[in-house]
C-alpha cells in the first residue's frame, strides 16, 4: 500500500530536508515548499493528505497559507510548526482549521505518531465515505 503524500512547508531548507528525509525513510511521498506561493501551488498539484506548515514564512503568514489550503481542500490535514509557543497563534491556527500544532524543536517520535494519527483518521473518513 502506498503511503500518503505529505507537503513540508518551511523557509529553512535544512528543516525541509530533515523532515523530507525522515518522512521519506518511512515511505511517505514527500514534497517541500519554501514559500506560501509555492505551498499553494504544491497543494493544488500534489493534493497531499497532510501538510506540515511553518507559521513564519517569507512571503506571507503560515496562517494565511492554512486558510488557502483549507479553501482548496478542507479534508487536507494541517499540522502547524513554529519556534514560538504563542497562545494567540495557536488559537488562530485552530480557528482557521489547523488539525494540530507542534513547537520546534520537535520530538521526531511524537511527530511521527501525530502524522500517523492524522493520516489514519483521514483514511478512515474516506473509507466511510464522509
Amino acid at each position: 500500500m502506498e503511503k500518503a503524500r505529505i507537503l513540508v512547508v518551511d523557509d529553512e531548507v535544512d528543516v525541509c530536508n530533515l523532515l523530507g528525509n525522515f518522512l521519506g525513510m518511512r515511505n511517505y511521498s514527500v514534497a517541500t515548499a519554501l514559500t506560501v506561493k509555492d505551498a499553494i501551488e504544491a497543494v493544488k498539484k500534489e493534493r497531499p493528505a497532510l501538510v506540515l506548515l511553518d507559521v513564519k514564512l517569507p512571503d506571507a503568514s503560515g496562517l494565511d497559507a492554512l486558510t488557502a489550503i483549507k479553501e482548496i481542500d478542507p479534508a487536507i490535514k494541517v499540522i502547524m510548526l513554529t519556534a514560538l509557543d504563542d497562545n494567540d497563534t495557536i488559537e488562530q491556527s485552530k480557528l482557521r482549521g489547523a488539525d494540530d500544532y507542534i513547537s520546534k524543536p520537535f520530538n521526531f517520535g511524537y511527530l511521527e505518531g501525530l502524522i500517523l494519527q492524522k493520516i489514519s483518521h483521514l483514511m478512515r473518513t474516506k473509507k466511510e465515505g464522509r
